[in-house]
């Protein structure tokens, strides 16, 4: 048979977080959500909020005295970049042109139609 539940006198993680830095870790948190939320929306992607709290003794004489120490980190999703095709050297410098490829001379061609005469019709 399993044990009965009992009732815990833990103080509750949300009111718990409220303490941490004297309340300004749940502000940033509430910021990094924010922030993460609207790049998702922008995105359309997958963005993430973690909080780590490192929690040790302040000392080895007392193990009633901790020390938590909160990390946030947030992964914001980012617009895809368009790509570029460019073409590299031995000597290591990229070029917009293949240099491996003949250089035609080309040059643009006026399209602007001659005026045609006007020709009147006998009468």
């Amino acid at each position: 048979m399993s044990e009965p539940e009992s009732k815990s006198n833990t103080t509750p993680f949300s009111q718990q977080l409220a303490y941490i830095n004297r309340g300004t870790l749940d502000a940033e948190l509430t910021e990094a959500l924010a922030e993460v939320i609207k790049a998702v929306r922008e995105t359309g992607k997958k963005g993430a909020i973690t909080l780590t709290l490192n929690c040790s003794m302040l000392n080895t004489r007392d193990e009633n005295t901790m020390k938590v120490t909160p990390k946030v980190t947030r992964t914001i999703p980012e617009l895809d970049r368009a790509d570029t095709i460019m073409f590299s050297t031995a000597d290591g410098d990229l070029l917009r042109d293949d240099p491996n490829q003949t250089q035609l001379d080309l040059r643009v061609i006026d399209t602007a139609p001659a005026a045609a005469p006007i020709k009147l019709a006998a009468q």
